[in-house]
């Protein structure tokens, strides 16, 4: 009996520590991957989507009392980089997090990071509206961070995948 109780300790505990407090509960998971047919084509630009994704965040959080947040250019390969695993394994994932908040700590002496993923929205308003409906995502985009990257990059249907990274500096 000990045995099994101990055995369900270490998975509820392997469970919590790679699980991202600022991701996306399964539940969410619908909200944050918008119902793109998979025959639906849409066209994109990623670069365009990123800088108005950017500017409606710093938009919304000015209205909400937030300072804007500067861009870490930086740290883009690794929201880049994130979307192309995600890519790969065609689903929505905060995957490898603690590894991606650790280089981006060492490198830019961030204190806080934080991370927002999305999929398949066909405009910057419809992303920021599903991070907004999704708890979790709200209170990153309206934490305590003075930094951040946004990467939008576009699987082999031209649908889009979204990685944003906040990051507090000091």
């Amino acid at each position: 009996m000990k045995k099994r109780y101990y055995t369900m300790c270490v998975v509820a505990l392997a469970i919590a520590l790679t699980t991202c407090s600022k991701s996306a509960s399964v539940e969410e998971e619908g909200i944050l991957t918008e119902g793109l047919g998979e025959s639906e084509k849409v066209v994109v630009d990623a670069t365009k989507m990123e800088k108005d994704l950017l500017d409606l965040i710093n938009q919304y959080r000015a209205e909400t009392g937030a300072t804007k947040l500067q861009s870490s250019t930086s740290s883009y390969k690794y929201a880049k980089d994130h979307n192309v695993y995600m890519i790969g394994q065609n689903k929505l994932s905060h995957d490898n997090f603690d590894s991606r908040a650790s280089k981006i700590a060492s490198e830019i002496n961030a204190v806080d990071i934080g991370e927002n993923v999305a999929r398949h929205y066909a405009t910057a308003q419809s992303t920021l509206d599903g991070w907004l409906k999704s708890s979790s995502h709200k209170t990153t985009i309206e934490g305590d961070y003075t930094h951040t990257v946004l990467s939008v990059q576009l699987d082999k249907e031209g649908r889009p995948y979204f990685t944003q990274i906040f990051m507090k500096v000091k």
